[in-house]
């Protein structure tokens, strides 16, 4: 396994896993993301998003030429403090491993290294939103709600 940050070459497959992801969040969660979606305009929608906002870092797990596992984070820069090295709080967003690779570590692996390449470049805090079923892997790894986030919706659905 390989972990590195995503190129180009990679961008096709980052789409195909994203809609793959929200398949699963329809038929898990009974959401319609993909109701009157064509797939084809969504993967090159999903690769122009890739190519117009490099400001993610997008570490993957590679298998050869297979991305095993995706994770984006989307870095915020913080206010300078007095006596304070952190520069950032990262936020983790589109984590996915294709179903073939689940429950073998791959995931957690590259975690694990998103983690220690944050804490080496100035991070101070990583944080996300899970979803019902991935809860308990957050908590495995590391993640707490010790920390109340507030939140405000600026949209009523």
């Amino acid at each position: 396994m390989e972990i590195r940050f995503a190129e180009e070459k990679d961008y096709i497959q980052l789409a195909e896993m994203k809609w793959l992801h929200c398949e699963e969040d329809d038929e898990d969660y009974g959401e319609h993301n993909l109701a009157d979606v064509d797939k084809q305009n969504f993967i090159s929608e999903f690769i122009e998003f890739l190519n117009e906002h490099k400001e993610y870092l997008i570490f993957v797990a590679m298998d050869n030429d297979i991305v095993m596992s995706a994770m984006f984070v989307y870095q915020i820069v913080k206010t300078p403090k007095p006596n304070r090295g952190k520069k950032y709080i990262s936020y983790l967003t589109n984590v996915y491993t294709r179903k073939e690779y689940r429950n073998q570590g791959v995931g957690t692996a590259l975690l694990n290294y998103i983690k220690k390449w944050l804490a080496g470049h100035k991070s101070e805090l990583l944080f996300a939103w899970p979803s019902d079923n991935s809860v308990e892997w957050y908590s495995r790894n590391g993640f707490s709600t010790e920390n109340e986030m507030f939140e405000c919706d600026l949209f009523e659905e």
